[in-house]
């Protein structure tokens, strides 16, 4: 049962109500809820009775609403360096919320039922199981920054049941595919998208990691590259560039025909830069939109490679359903197909080898088949079938 005190704040009759109720889940610290009284005594004592009885059946409660709590949060989140892109994402989430009566809704209450039945609604307004998933993580993690900031006693989201994403085996494309990919694009319009999706293809790099690439980052006479930053394409539509994912900056070799083709793409920009009689700054991207800024300062946006991508894959029958991020996965499977350990494969993806090891657990199998064979290859004497008389 919670405790409570009064003190005579102001004479003669106004009186604070305090009453203790408990520690913080989240800061372990000490809680209190306090209130303002104006009148005698012992109707103050009883306007604290009732206090605590309060504090005893509801627990420390706001007045907040999810919109508020939502937006609070990702404003948290923005202040403590979150990526401007996630940002933008949880705040397209948030807005979605605060059209559904949910989003209007005090935290007091809001019940596991408000939010199952809020989930139900969305996927009969044919919304992904994933895509919901995505709204109960961000409430979810609000609910627990809220309950820090003593707005909710506990975390009803937790306790909420979102539907399940049922597990699809990952489409990998054969390497006649992307084989195929690389042909149609080599014979395309723009040339440059050849050069995009063939250093996708042999890096396993993100697209925004292959947009950041800068020339004073490619060493073409020792054939590698290093990763050092990417391009995020806002929800604003500018551009903003900033570490590769998980901070991994690392060194990649590239192939000869791959050294070939930048270095004729580094020619045709020289040519095209002596045409307009401009300079090339001395970190221009390698992927420069020369038409915007022919100092070759400016990268091009990570989304048209995109755009670019799709159109190339309609015209390739086999390429159906292949996005641009399949050519990553394709390189990882390849890697791992050919014998490369995790560990570097991980490396040089830029990806830790937990994630590694669960997108890909299936290409263990052919290990594990490997393995097996030969245990049974050292059981197995020139020996074997005949019959041991002693025995």
């Amino acid at each position: 049962m919670a405790k409570g005190s009064i003190r005579l704040k102001r004479e003669p009759d106004y009186w604070e109500l305090r009453v203790y109720a408990g520690r913080n889940p989240v800061t372990n610290k000490r809680r209190y809820v306090s209130r303002g009284f104006r009148g005698g005594k012992r109707e103050a004592n009883n306007a604290l009775a009732q206090l605590v009885a309060e504090v005893d059946r509801e627990g420390v409660r706001t007045e907040a609403t999810i919109n508020r709590l939502l937006n609070a949060h990702i404003d948290h989140l923005a202040t403590r360096g979150r990526q401007q892109r996630t940002i933008d994402g949880y705040r397209s989430i948030a807005r979605a919320i605060a059209k559904d009566p949910l989003g209007d809704t005090p935290l007091k209450r809001v019940t596991v039922k408000t939010v199952d039945d809020f989930y139900d609604r969305l996927a009969k307004r044919d919304l992904s199981p994933a895509t919901v998933q995505r709204y109960h993580a961000l409430m979810g993690a609000a609910y627990q920054q809220g309950m820090a900031w003593d707005w909710a006693p506990t975390n009803t989201i937790r306790l909420a049941t979102p539907p399940s994403v049922p597990r699809m085996p990952r489409r990998i494309p054969t390497s006649e595919t992307v084989a195929a990919i690389l042909r149609k694009a080599e014979a395309s319009r723009n040339p440059e998208n050849y050069l995009a999706f063939r250093l996708l293809a042999t890096t396993g790099a993100r697209r925004g990691e292959i947009c950041g690439l800068r020339w004073n980052a490619v060493d073409l006479d020792l054939g590698r590259l290093t990763i050092r930053e990417a391009v995020a394409h806002l929800a604003s539509g500018e551009l903003q560039h900033k570490d590769p994912k998980s901070h991994q900056i690392r060194e990649v070799a590239i192939d000869q025909e791959t050294i070939e083709q930048l270095r004729e793409h580094r020619a045709d920009q020289n040519d095209y830069i002596a045409e307009v009689r401009s300079g090339m700054t001395h970190n221009a991207f390698v992927l420069a939109d020369l038409l915007k800024d022919p100092s070759g300062a400016t990268p091009i946006p990570p989304n048209r490679l995109t755009q670019a991508f799709r159109r190339i894959t309609d015209r390739v029958p086999e390429a159906t359903g292949v996005r641009l991020h399949d050519l990553r996965h394709w390189f990882a499977s390849t890697q791992l197909d050919s014998g490369e350990p995790l560990p570097a494969v991980a490396a040089r993806i830029g990806d830790n080898v937990e994630t590694l090891a669960k997108v890909y657990a299936h290409k263990g199998q052919r290990s594990d088949d490997k393995a097996a064979q030969a245990i049974a290859d050292q059981l197995t004497t020139p020996e074997h079938g005949g019959h041991d008389p002693g025995i």
